[in-house]
């Protein structure tokens, strides 16, 4: 997602502002003074985020920001939640479940930061029974729009499971394929790249899918 001045923000968190700091017809050189949450556009939850004492996002490892991903359509409409029953695909221990809501096309919306689908208590519990690496959505939180409790991220970040919210262009990547009579999810090589910002608990990412 792009981050600019009009980016839509989580509801009370500061518009991005990029400040000039030098000009290059002053000082040679151009530069911008940045102010925005860590949690601006496209960007990654560390486990502090919501389990003060674990992992910052400074602390998550490379390896983890690379992995295996599978990608899950599960259509939802504003403040539907994701169930477990709706996770038909096999889900391995150590990938990224990508969830594609098509809500990302709300993103010109009013309502795009507050009706937003997102994962039930117990669909966040299958996860991380999976032992999967991070879970990905295509809207701004991983919690449905009306859970002021923040469940999802209550279950998953104090279990180390990173999130990535507000993905964007997931309708880019490749539609199921078939197997046998059967379906199986589309899988594909994830990079997640966020500012190694010691401390915080999180940041904005240039996430990629490379397929092969």
């Amino acid at each position: 997602m792009r981050v600019s001045p009009e980016t839509k923000v989580f509801p009370g968190s500061p518009q991005p502002a990029f400040i000039a700091w030098t000009k290059f017809d002053v000082h040679s050189y151009d530069s911008e003074v940045l102010h925005m949450s860590s949690h601006t556009g496209t960007h990654m939850d560390a486990p502090c985020h919501f389990a003060p004492g674990m992992q910052a996002i400074n602390d998550i490892s490379p390896s983890r920001l690379v992995s295996q991903a599978v990608l899950v359509r599960i259509p939802k409409k504003a403040n539907q939640l994701i169930e477990e029953g709706d996770i038909s695909e096999d889900i391995r221990e150590g990938e990224t479940v990508v969830f594609s809501t098509g809500w990302e096309k709300q993103y010109k919306s009013s309502h795009y930061m507050t009706r937003n689908p997102g994962l039930s208590g117990k669909a966040a519990s299958y996860l991380v029974k999976k032992k999967v690496n991070a879970v990905a959505i295509d809207g701004p939180s991983i919690d449905v729009g009306f859970d002021e409790k923040f469940t999802a991220h209550n279950v998953l970040l104090p279990a180390g499971v990173p999130a990535v919210e507000n993905l964007c262009n997931l309708d880019r990547i490749g539609r199921r394929r078939k197997k046998g009579n059967s379906e199986e999810g589309t899988r594909f090589t994830l990079i997640v790249a966020p500012l190694k910002l010691v401390g915080a608990s999180g940041s904005p990412v240039r996430a990629l899918a490379l397929l092969f």
